[in-house]
């Protein structure tokens, strides 16, 4: 697949009057071409009509590795649209770019739509999750927290817990917005669990706050 063709057609509908906001937003972190979601997703239906050749690692790598947010979002789109390709093989490349220039708009993508299907495929995969709980990195606590958060009636409760439980006082945000975010969703499929779950563990306020939302 010429993803440098996707570059330049990408490229060529940089917005200045949106990259600042955009910017902005992300606190200043990284750099945007400053086209918006639904522009950008037009750009790649058009550019997946006119490519039909393989999608490989390689060519998400390319993309993630430039400057702006925007190419890092095709790169993640593409390789969700073509996740059944990944395998436990490929998760140690797959997580290098996760955590390059994290943020929540791309971990929030790579846990439930990327590894999450992958940890269904493979035990090892879902191994590795385990691991991700343990780690000192804000983000890779997300990652184990969020990878189940389309699982539904496939949670596995167990794993959930301990994702939680250890994590419960980090009094890092985005692991305590990530805890709340996953009970929040878990909760249309099992409240009961969600109910008990609140009722026993000690939950941050972020956390109880969100996971109550709609309890």
């Amino acid at each position: 697949m010429d993803v440098k063709k996707l570059e330049i057609m990408l490229r060529e509908q940089r917005n200045p009057e949106n990259q600042l906001p955009m910017e902005k937003y992300m606190r200043n972190q990284f750099p945007f071409l400053g086209i918006k979601t639904p522009e950008r997703r037009v750009i790649l239906k058009e550019f997946l009509k006119e490519e039909r050749d393989a999608f490989f690692l390689e060519d998400a790598e390319y993309l993630y590795s430039l400057p702006e947010r925007e190419f890092k979002y095709a790169a993640i789109h593409l390789m969700e649209k073509f996740q059944k390709e990944w395998t436990s093989k490929e998760l140690p490349r797959l997580l290098t770019m996760a955590l390059t220039e994290p943020w929540w708009d791309t971990i929030d993508s790579f846990a439930p739509s990327i590894f999450g299907p992958m940890a269904l495929r493979e035990k090892e995969v879902k191994e590795k999750m385990r691991e991700l709980i343990y780690e000192e990195d804000r983000w890779k606590k997300r990652i184990s927290i969020l990878f189940q958060l389309k699982y539904k009636n496939l949670m596995d409760e167990e794993h959930l817990t301990e994702a939680i439980v250890h994590n419960l006082h980090t009094r890092e945000f985005f692991v305590d917005k990530a805890i709340g975010w996953i009970l929040r969703e878990y909760a249309k499929t099992s409240e009961t669990f969600v109910r008990e779950f609140m009722k026993r563990e000690d939950l941050s306020a972020l956390s109880r706050r969100e996971a109550g939302k709609h309890l």
